[in-house]
């Protein structure tokens, strides 16, 4: 039993190493506890999956900015990367 509850935890590092980059959490700590020699070495050599991290940004709350597609929060008057405004100007006339 002890064995079992081992396994599970290791997997998780693996797991929330690849979850971090955009992957499949569940996947990747099943993955983790049937071989974790393997898994761990796999997650950290993963690349990011910039449009699944970008997709869960959104769902956070997140939005990109028009001008340098740089992800800022939703509440957001200035982008905190390129400085520019991301309200409309409500002095001018479209």
């Amino acid at each position: 039993m002890e064995f079992l509850i081992l396994v599970a935890l290791i997997g998780l590092i693996p797991a929330i190493i690849a979850s971090n980059k955009g992957r499949s959490f569940v996947a990747w700590w099943l993955y983790g506890a049937a071989i974790f020699i393997v898994a761990l070495p796999h997650s950290l050599m993963l690349k990011a999956d910039s449009r699944a991290i970008e997709t869960r940004q959104v769902q956070q709350g997140m939005k990109k900015c028009p001008y340098c597609a740089e992800m800022v929060k939703a509440e957001a008057t200035v982008c905190r990367y390129c400085q520019r405004s991301l309200t409309p100007d409500a002095g001018s006339v479209s």
